[in-house]
């Protein structure tokens, strides 16, 4: 297998895995909090991406020397996506 179908494989089955997470935890969240709202379900996700961020933070604190605040300047430098999904989104047309 040459490199480059191996770095093709290796993101397909990252994609399967995260989007399968993705709503596997939706419906179990909404399972378990029937009478939620939209609002609260997004709150829940800022909480526990906030909780992931940080953790992440140390690590990038630890591992590689960064401070905090370069690391907090990387991570809203790399860590935005909303642009891109909204963009893919838009295109696919995706939820109508």
């Amino acid at each position: 297998m040459t490199s480059r179908n191996a770095t093709r494989d290796f993101l397909a089955h990252n994609h399967a895995m995260m989007h399968r997470y993705c709503y596997q935890l939706t419906a179990t969240w909404f399972e378990l909090h029937p009478e939620a709202t939209t609002s609260e379900w997004l709150a829940f996700l800022r909480e526990q991406a906030h909780k992931a961020q940080a953790a992440a933070a140390e690590v990038y604190v630890a591992e590689e020397g960064m401070t905090m605040d370069e690391v907090m300047e990387f991570q809203e430098r790399h860590y935005d996506y909303q642009d891109l999904m909204r963009r893919e989104l838009t295109a696919n047309d995706w939820g109508r």
